[in-house]
């Protein structure tokens, strides 16, 4: 599947809040099954990830809790588990905040519309680059240009659903079952270079509850594995909270694009 489908960046486990918009008509799930070109789809899993994309793309606002444990590979000892745990807000199509903690330390991004705000609060230092004028463009363009990683931030696209299709060789609904005592829909697949598994929430909201990523294609199949919880639908987010104050003796720096560090 492509990078922006499955490299998981910051906040990534959404569809398109407030994008209502810039949602292109959805085709029916048999139409896109037919123009997948796939060995095995499964069109109730089709159907669970399409409402999921519909709910998450008519809300106003949302915050989540993210806690993502991912594999980094290590020459002399294989594979060490990693853990984050972030704390995302969304409001609208251009305002996102994203707090952060883990073992890639404490960070908070702020974005107003405008621009993006990216402050490490273990180094008191921060940098501030324009962007895009929405959440999923920002969030596109950053990742690629800076490699500033967004949690889950594969729900937040309105092609979610089109992108999994495109790219999946299998893709089956697996049943019921339960994560935090919730009861959610499993569904798994399979694509090139990646298995994948997603748990929906079998709710009124049916909400993202867990995924799972294995890298199939490389050495020692690392995993990355992110449980969403302390879901809030269209909480009020007053617009000062994803300004951006300079804290005291903060110190600037330049955020270098990817590009330029070769």
């Amino acid at each position: 599947m492509n990078k922006k489908f499955f490299f998981l960046l910051l906040f990534g486990f959404i569809a398109s809040i407030g994008l209502r918009a810039q949602k292109a008509q959805k085709a029916p799930a048999a139409q896109k099954v037919q123009a997948a070109q796939v060995r095995r789809i499964d069109t109730v899993a089709v159907a669970i990830l399409d409402k999921m994309s519909a709910i998450i793309g008519d809300l106003g606002s949302c915050s989540v809790t993210i806690k993502s444990n991912y594999d980094v590979t290590s020459k002399e000892l294989g594979l060490i588990k990693h853990t984050d745990e972030e704390h995302l807000f969304l409001h609208g199509s251009n305002k996102l905040l994203v707090k952060a903690d883990g073992d890639r330390g404490s960070r908070d991004l702020y974005y107003d519309g405008k621009t993006l705000s990216y402050y490490s609060m273990d180094r008191n230092q921060y940098g501030q680059i324009e962007a895009p004028a929405s959440v999923v463009e920002m969030i596109d363009t950053v990742s690629r240009r800076y490699g500033i990683e967004f949690p889950a931030a594969d729900f937040l696209y309105p092609t979610f659903v089109d992108d999994i299709l495109a790219e999946s060789k299998e893709l089956v609904y697996l049943g019921l079952t339960t994560i935090d005592g919730k009861e959610c829909y499993h569904i798994a697949g399979m694509g090139t270079d990646k298995s994948f598994q997603f748990w929906i929430s079998n709710d009124a909201f049916t909400l993202p509850m867990k995924m799972v990523i294995v890298y199939t294609t490389k050495p020692m199949n690392p995993q990355y594995e992110a449980v969403l919880s302390d879901w809030q639908v269209n909480p009020t987010l007053p617009d000062a909270m994803f300004d951006f104050s300079i804290p005291l003796k903060a110190q600037k720096v330049k955020l270098v694009p990817l590009t330029a560090k070769k």
